[in-house]
């Protein structure tokens, strides 16, 4: 491609596998999407997004309420070492500032945005994803986090994976993310949940436990005060078929 381009997007219950030559983030602005890149499984949502390298093969499902800014990029327009880190990990914490302006180009509408905002927008994008952006330092430990949310990931624990201190941690955290450590933790346990619930039959108190809940009910309160659902009712929507 020759120009970047930003479109706002839904998808199906399911998709084939795509690949393209140019670089893609995955930004989403409602809801949550079931990612699969290069045989790697995420799940996205306001607080995750993702990176398709150029020529990487993803797949995708939503539901049909849910929406997404995809921001199509030439790879020319991104450092070589700043490619490389993102195709290392390519499932990536959103800062406050690239989350902000996802949820407003989405309020411009329609839905491929017209490039005047793309000129405008797409530096804060590739700035916020390079090796100088706010959040970069913090990838790796959120990354880690995502993997094993169930561990006890007390703040101290956090600050000496990061190398500061743990006042320094909280500032960090609040100019990337505009949360504490604890409150990405938290999305990051109950994101977890959410796909133990859709993607395995584990019983919701073995899923619970896992992620680190105190017990059920604590699962329970969580996903009903962020996705106004019970465990059992995010199940049957997300799994139709069982």
């Amino acid at each position: 491609m020759s120009s970047p381009a930003f479109n706002l997007r839904r998808y199906g219950p399911s998709s084939g596998v795509d690949r393209h030559d140019f670089a893609q983030w995955v930004i989403p602005v409602r809801g949550e999407l079931a990612f699969e890149l290069e045989g790697r499984g995420a799940r996205l949502d306001g607080l995750q997004g993702a990176f398709v390298a150029p020529d990487a093969g993803h797949a995708q499902c939503a539901g049909d309420d849910d929406r997404f800014l995809i921001v199509d990029c030439p790879a020319s327009l991104i450092d070589d070492d700043t490619l490389a880190r993102l195709q290392r990990q390519p499932v990536l914490a959103l800062p406050a500032g690239v989350r902000a302006m996802a949820q407003a180009v989405a309020r411009i509408g329609p839905d491929r945005i017209a490039a005047e905002v793309v000129q405008r927008e797409l530096p804060a994008v590739l700035q916020a994803f390079s090796l100088a952006g706010s959040a970069t330092r913090l990838q790796a430990v959120c990354a880690r986090i995502a993997q094993s949310p169930g561990q006890p990931w007390p703040v101290e624990r956090i600050a000496v994976e990061v190398g500061v201190s743990s006042s320094r941690l909280h500032v960090l955290f609040r100019e990337a993310f505009a949360l504490s450590p604890q409150g990405w933790l938290s999305a990051s346990r109950l994101r977890w949940a959410r796909s133990q619930l859709a993607e395995t039959d584990l019983a919701i108190a073995d899923i619970a436990q896992h992620a680190g809940y105190s017990e059920q009910s604590a699962l329970t309160r969580a996903l009903r005060r962020e996705w106004a659902m019970t465990p059992a009712e995010y199940r049957r929507r997300h799994r139709p078929a069982q």
